[in-house]
């Protein structure tokens, strides 16, 4: 069936939700002849406001299509509404730049940005008629994966052909030039010998292949990559709609618990000149009134007020309002704040994580309460009235004065007088190829006990908590294994799909998956020996496992380690493993 057809006449764009999801034509969206080409498909699991929000989606669409030989298109998962009508009417998965089915590409690669997603996969795969298995595939399109889930592909590595492990500008030009060399063996059905070639290269995971060690690959500097300057403009609103550029690139503040930290190490900047430089152009190409400046840490750019100085002016002169999605916790984040935000101010976002200096230090948060308030009231004397906190439960030792402590500090801001305090509770998960991933996931049952000392928060401000039991689902993928592959197909079987919508997830087709499987959750959320092989130690991040061990008895220690990039060396091994002559400080 013509698909374009097939939308244009069936009435179904008049059906579904948000049709503008479904027809592309996109500002700034690539054409090319297709003839020659190897066809790769970039295909977000979730729908297409979440998916066109994505970062890494722009930028490796910019870099394939200036490939003379790639043609790199894009697809999303349909809303369940889109969904159903495809599959009713045998609709494949299809490509927005042109109209085409899924399967007549010859790779089609897929980001896994949360756990959560892992039934999308196969969502994905069911509309494109392709197994959720490899070993059942013959001349198919490639699946590839890649993504910070990479920290461990295991629970879903039997439904991909290989992974890209680092950073994917470094890698995908080069698995594409392979492919592109070697497409007879992909359309003759020799999938296994293609799968061998590409297993040598540096970077990439082929679970069917006896692997022993998959280093990451990355950047060592952002400026070998240029600035997207005409991203794809959508025609409704989309999560993140505004111009962005990443100006930082990884995070050496070693929280203990946060997987994004040790994932992107090294750090690495772009140089302002390079920035300044493509915001005039960004903004012409694309025509928003705000540009946010990406970073898992954005204050800790070392150019940061002479950036956000030369920025001020053209941002004022155009009324264009700038945003800085991490505010450092200090005086020196409330004063960039302040001038970014005299165009346009917004509502200012903290993380102290823990509401004890006890837990702060355990979780290596380097913050104290003095600072927290100190920058509280900075905040609230240079004109904000709205402030959200983000905070954690389940932390190793944590007691019940620990959660207290985030009702205390809440209460403490709160009482500076700001007209609107949000305060969003996580619950903590173990993340490998971090300090924490020794320590144990708490339970449904302990996280609601702790959950109920926090609920007067909302006599002073607005709660809101993570759901335990998604928590405890993303726990068990985070440090799963490939025994769970059978489990994510029987879950997907029963209806579980868009896990991460809140509306949409359904504990209870999980726990019978379970019983079905025979699979216990309590071996994937128990503590774990530090001599444990575990399933993800065949990647390797460049991170020492002596030093996560290290670390952790530090944090058991209440002990604390200095943020690497303006201290002495923490010995993590990145520079090390990576022969890094001291990028951290160039």
């Amino acid at each position: 069936m013509n698909i374009k057809k097939w939308l244009n006449n069936s009435g179904v764009l008049h059906r579904v939700s948000k049709p503008s999801r479904y027809f592309g034509n996109e500002l700034n969206i690539k054409r090319k002849k297709v003839a020659d080409k190897l066809r790769f498909l970039f295909v977000f699991p979730d729908t297409y406001e979440i998916g066109m929000s994505h970062t890494g989606l722009k930028i490796l669409y910019r870099i394939l299509n200036e490939s003379a030989d790639i043609y790199a298109e894009r697809a999303f998962l349909p809303w369940k509404d889109m969904f159903f009508e495809m599959k009713n009417n045998n609709i494949p998965l299809y490509s927005l730049e042109t109209y085409s089915s899924a399967n007549s590409f010859d790779i089609i690669g897929i980001t896994l940005q949360y756990e959560l997603s892992y039934t999308n996969i196969l969502g994905i795969l069911d509309l494109c008629n392709i197994p959720f298995f490899s070993v059942n595939r013959t001349d198919e399109p490639l699946i590839v994966g890649g993504g910070p889930c990479m920290i461990n592909p295991e629970p879903v590595s039997d439904f991909f052909d290989f992974f890209v492990i680092g950073d994917g500008e470094e890698i995908t030009l080069d698995v594409s030039k392979i492919i592109k060399e070697n497409l007879t063996l992909l359309r003759e059905g020799r999938r296994g010998e293609l799968l061998s070639k590409i297993g040598k290269l540096d970077g990439i995971y082929v679970p069917q292949l006896n692997q022993k060690s998959i280093k990451k690959k990355f950047f060592k500097s952002l400026s070998d990559s240029e600035i997207e300057t005409r991203p794809i403009v959508p025609f409704y609103e989309i999560v993140h709609d505004r111009a962005s550029i990443e100006l930082l690139r990884g995070c050496s503040r070693s929280c203990r618990f946060c997987a994004a930290g040790f994932f992107y190490r090294p750090v690495r900047e772009r140089t302002y000149e390079e920035i300044i430089k493509a915001v005039p152009e960004l903004i012409e190409n694309t025509g928003y009134g705000e540009l946010s400046l990406l970073s898992l840490s954005t204050m800790d750019y070392t150019s940061i007020k002479k950036l956000t100085n030369i920025l001020y002016k053209y941002m004022s002169e155009s009324k264009i309002s700038l945003s800085l999605p991490s505010t450092r916790v200090d005086n020196f984040g409330i004063e960039i704040a302040s001038k970014i935000a005299s165009i346009k101010k917004t509502g200012l976002t903290f993380a102290p994580e823990a509401g004890t200096q006890r837990m702060r230090d355990i979780i290596n948060k380097n913050i104290s309460e003095k600072d927290i308030i100190s920058t509280a009231k900075k905040a609230f004397d240079s004109g904000w009235e709205r402030i959200k906190l983000y905070f954690m439960i389940g932390l190793p030792t944590e007691r019940d004065e620990d959660i207290y402590g985030i009702v205390d500090l809440s209460r403490m801001i709160k009482r500076i007088g700001f007209r609107q305090l949000n305060v969003s509770v996580g619950i903590f998960i173990p993340k490998p190829f971090t300090p924490f991933q020794f320590e144990k996931q708490i339970s449904i049952e302990e996280a609601k006990e702790k959950i109920k000392k926090l609920y007067v928060i909302n006599k002073f401000g607005k709660l809101s908590i993570s759901d335990p039991k998604k928590a405890t689902i993303e726990g068990i993928f985070s440090r799963g294994d490939r025994k769970l592959s059978s489990l994510i197909v029987d879950a997907y079987n029963k209806g579980c799909i868009y896990d991460e919508w809140t509306e949409e997830f359904d504990y209870n087709k999980w726990v019978s998956a379970f019983e079905k499987s025979d699979i216990s959750p309590e071996n994937y959320l128990s503590k774990i020996p530090y001599e444990k092989n575990n399933p993800w130690e065949k990647i390797d991040m460049g991170i020492d496992k002596d030093f996560l061990i290290s670390e952790n008895k530090k944090a058991l220690l209440e002990k604390t380690t200095a943020d690497c990039r303006w201290n002495d060396c923490s010995n993590c091994g990145i520079c090390m493993n990576f022969n890094l002559k001291n990028i951290l400080n160039e």
